[in-house]
């Protein structure tokens, strides 16, 4: 059988407490004992009882101040008191009214005792139940993340959780008794309390049990957009408010980012409710379906779709709701909208779907593509057209094509014809090279002829003299003086040789020299003047001397035109080793090429147009490596680029001429520093036929070869920079690449 409760009996008197055992317990209550000892009675209320009875007669222990400690803990504040005292002491009885709960008097009347005791334990457990009770509703208001704040019909506030200590910057103890004012933006004041005096004389509700966004205000005074949830209730006929209050301004921000977004798009975003109903609507909707934003919004979506698919769309929403099966959502398709004029256009819908608080929307982003559907008409008739207009091109296309293959066959002839000119330059610029080496070699040996006539004569004379040892000797010397002085000459002033060539020959005429006038110049060319002739003649005695003077003046001048024809001679060597290199006779067409010697072999090749004035500079890189090439193509490249570059200086001025390595390229650039090429003959300086050179000196071909053989057959590149001053043709060639016709197109070009 279930108990009625627990109760607590202290006392020192044991008959009392038989007693009132036997009472409480046959009407199902549980008795738990203690003696009058403090220590005891505190041990005892660990079990828990919903009723204390005290002994007003307690002997060791005051009971009264014992029962003023019971009420002043915590866990037994809310536990009834009642004292049992003797009926016949009145004093006793009267102090246990006024310290306790209630009084029960000894001798005990059963009907009394459970009466009083009845009504206590029901006032106990009352009060442990709202104990509990507002317990819990602490702890969840201090869970809440949400600011929770109650207050009275006259607007004092009488609760307040941390959260909104947090969210306000007011404690409890500072919020408590005050009024709701304290967070209230002074401009909504006025409305709050007009507000709360309509609700509290029976007016209507405005936001009671809905939710509201308002603003609010912090300790600090700055102001913040919230969202308040408010309801209201009773205690005792009295009328109290509790709002829910969550800031909001994340939201807020994250809502005017968004809004700027769809104010920024270019196509329509509309949002609707589960229900159909528009919640949003932005500018790029205007401008395509027609309607303002405060006539779209709070309209159902059927404003834009057309009657025929009104109920199709009403279908598609309830299947979703209810089986989350989807058609278009997650997708994009074509479909139709009808504007606030009634048109019916096509668009293209974008459809996704979001929840809030287990609420589901919709967000449509919609696009115009009625000029897209009118550009795919468009297109449709265009290829139709363009089927009817291939079969015309193809019966044109092998007249063009018969047309370019005799086209291909003129070029090659022009590409012919301008090798043959630059060979016909280069030929002319040879012969005019050979041609001066070679007349030095002819006079010379002609000369020498003459001359070695009297040197024989000379040395007739000589032998008759009959000379030996130390003469002999000397004469040696004079000889090797000779050789070495025809080679290198002694350099003097024009003034100083000829006063040296008078004095000479004077002094040969006054010794009986024969040819005094042609060996004078040979003798001052040795480095002889008269004291040295005079030291001859003081060597020589005699007839000896002018004999002497006479087959030495020979000797040099034999030893000298004999040097005259091996140096022309040697030149025409040189020139036609460098011919033959430029043009690599005898050699494969692909071989391995240094391009310094082809740059050097084209620059000894068109010295006749170098000697007039033109300056050289060669910066070659020492390390360069070989590339597998044309070598006689890339001479023909490197001939037309420094051959322009001449002309563009009109002969006079510096060509540098630089070959070096740039990671995976050689890299050559020719360079002068003329007057430069005018910016509108940059874009049609590779074009064929463009010249700048009077008719017949140029064909306008040499650019355009020279990049087809650089770009088509070597897979580089040529390019130009130019200002007045200075014009740079650079041409690049990858190291590690095997030359060959490129296919169509590699170079850029049709």
């Amino acid at each position: 059988m279930a108990q009625l409760g627990s109760i607590l009996v202290i006392s020192d008197d044991a008959r009392a407490i038989a007693d009132l055992s036997g009472i409480l317990e046959e009407d199902r209550y549980t008795v738990l004992t203690a003696e009058g000892d403090p220590g005891q009675a505190h041990a005892a209320l660990t079990h828990g009882p919903d009723l204390i009875v005290l002994d007003a007669g307690l002997r060791r222990a005051d009971p009264f101040a014992l029962a003023a400690e019971l009420h002043g803990a915590d866990e037994t504040h809310d536990l009834p008191v009642i004292f049992m005292a003797a009926d016949a002491d009145v004093e006793t009885r009267v102090r246990g009214l006024e310290a306790g709960d209630d009084l029960i008097g000894i001798p005990f009347d059963a009907r009394e005792v459970l009466a009083r005791i009845e009504r206590q334990v029901t006032v106990s457990k009352v009060r442990m139940a709202l104990r509990e009770s507002e317990a819990k509703f602490r702890s969840v208001m201090e869970s809440a993340i949400d600011a929770i704040i109650s207050a009275d019909a006259g607007g004092v506030i009488r609760s307040w959780n941390s959260a909104a200590t947090a969210l306000f910057g007011h404690t409890e103890a500072e919020a408590i008794g005050r009024p709701l004012e304290l967070v209230i933006p002074e401009r909504f004041r006025e409305l709050h309390r007009t507000g709360i005096h309509r609700v509290s004389t029976g007016g209507e509700t405005h936001v009671i049990g809905s939710t509201v966004e308002l603003a609010a205000i912090r300790n600090d005074g700055s102001e913040f957009p919230i969202e308040l949830s408010l309801a209201t209730w009773f205690l005792d006929e009295d009328r109290y408010y509790t709002g829910i209050i969550r800031d909001i301004s994340e939201r807020k921000q994250a809502e005017q980012k968004f809004r700027s977004v769809t104010e920024s798009a270019i196509d329509a975003i509309i949002s609707a409710d589960h229900t159909g109903r528009i919640m949003s609507w932005n500018s790029a909707a205007t401008r395509i379906l027609g309607y303002e934003e405060d006539e779209a919004v709070g309209q159902q979506l059927e404003l834009v779709i057309p009657p025929e698919f009104q109920e199709l769309h009403r279908a598609g929403m309830k299947r979703y709701t209810e089986t989350g099966e989807a058609h278009v959502i997650g997708t994009t398709v074509e479909l139709s909208a009808i504007t606030k004029s009634g048109a019916q256009i096509p668009i293209e819908l974008s459809l996704s779907t979001w929840t809030v608080h287990e609420d589901r929307y919709y967000t449509g982003i919609i696009r115009d593509i009625g000029e897209r559907k009118a550009a795919e008409e468009a297109l449709r008739q265009s290829e139709q057209q363009l089927r009817e207009r291939t079969d015309e091109l193809r019966g044109k296309n092998s007249a063009l094509e018969e047309t370019l293959a005799q086209i291909g066959q003129m070029q090659d002839q022009l590409i012919l014809q301008e090798k043959m000119a630059s060979l016909g330059k280069l030929s002319a610029g040879m012969a005019h090279e050979l041609n001066n080496p070679a007349s030095a070699a002819q006079r010379g040996a002609s000369q020498a002829m003459a001359v070695f006539a009297k040197l024989q004569e000379a040395q007739l004379q000589l032998g008759r003299l009959g000379l030996y040892g130390s003469k002999m000797e000397q004469l040696r010397e004079l000889d090797r003086m000779a050789v070495e002085r025809a080679d290198q000459p002694i350099e003097l002033g024009a003034l100083e040789r000829s006063d040296r060539e008078a004095e000479v020959e004077d002094w040969l005429d006054e010794h009986d020299v024969d040819d005094g006038g042609e060996l004078a110049p040979a003798l001052v060319s040795l480095g002889l003047d008269v004291d040295d002739l005079a030291g001859l003649a003081a060597t020589f005695a005699g007839d000896e001397a002018s004999v002497v003077v006479e087959w030495l003046g020979l000797k040099f001048l034999i030893y000298t035109l004999l040097s005259e024809v091996a140096v022309g001679t040697t030149r025409i060597v040189d020139l036609v080793k460098a011919l033959k290199t430029y043009t690599y006779m005898d050699q494969t067409p692909v071989q391995d090429v240094d391009v310094r010697r082809g740059l050097d072999n084209t620059l000894i090749i068109l010295h006749n147009k170098l000697k007039g004035g033109v300056h050289v500079v060669r910066e070659y890189d020492a390390d360069l490596p070989a590339i597998q090439a044309y070598a006689s193509e890339l001479n023909q490249v490197w001939t037309n680029l420094i051959d322009n570059a001449i002309d563009a200086m009109h002969g006079v001025g510096t060509l540098t001429v630089r070959a070096r390595r740039d990671d995976d390229v050689v890299e050559v650039q020719i360079e002068d520093d003329g007057p430069g090429i005018p910016p509108e003959n940059m874009v049609v300086l590779f074009d064929p036929f463009f010249t700048t050179k009077p008719v017949g000196e140029g064909t306008g071909l040499g650019l355009p070869i020279s990049r087809n053989i650089v770009v088509k057959k070597h897979h580089g590149d040529m390019t130009v920079e130019s200002v007045p001053g200075r014009t740079c043709f650079t041409v690049r060639l990858p190291i590690d690449s095997t030359p060959g016709d490129a296919t169509p197109g590699d170079d850029g070009e049709g």
